[in-house]
């Protein structure tokens, strides 16, 4: 069927028209991606980093402080080393813990007496 207008639009060109848009967006992304790969270049080359989130310079950066070893397992050599060996850990007592832990497991009796006629089935007509 003919388009108004006396064009018809053939499913070749439907899809020339699909492709077309698709090379464009192909040829839009390479460019961002050539630009992005320069200026990380041009920053690696000046010695910046690039940071997602600006610095603000009025702020003054403290020193970074390393954490204080503390060797627990390990028997240094070197006499620096051997005054920062912690002392060897003593075990907490559990005693209490377990008693509650065994008093809790204990089965309460619920009923002293059984009654025979409680745990009979009942027949159907009862």
């Amino acid at each position: 069927m003919a388009a108004p207008g006396g064009a018809a639009e053939t499913p070749e060109e439907g899809q020339g028209l699909v492709l077309g848009r698709l090379e464009e967006e192909a040829l839009k992304r390479r460019e961002r991606l050539k630009a992005l790969r320069q200026r990380t270049l041009q920053n690696k080359d000046s010695g910046e980093r690039e940071n997602k989130i600006p610095r603000q310079e009025e702020e003054d950066e403290e020193p970074v402080k390393h954490k204080e070893i503390k060797l627990r397992n390990y028997e240094p050599k070197d006499e620096e080393l051997k005054k920062r060996k912690l002392p060897p850990g003593k075990p907490a007592s559990v005693e209490d813990t377990v008693k509650d832990q065994l008093e809790a497991a204990k089965p309460e009796p619920i009923i002293d007496e059984v009654d025979l006629a409680n745990l009979a089935p009942r027949k159907p007509d009862w």
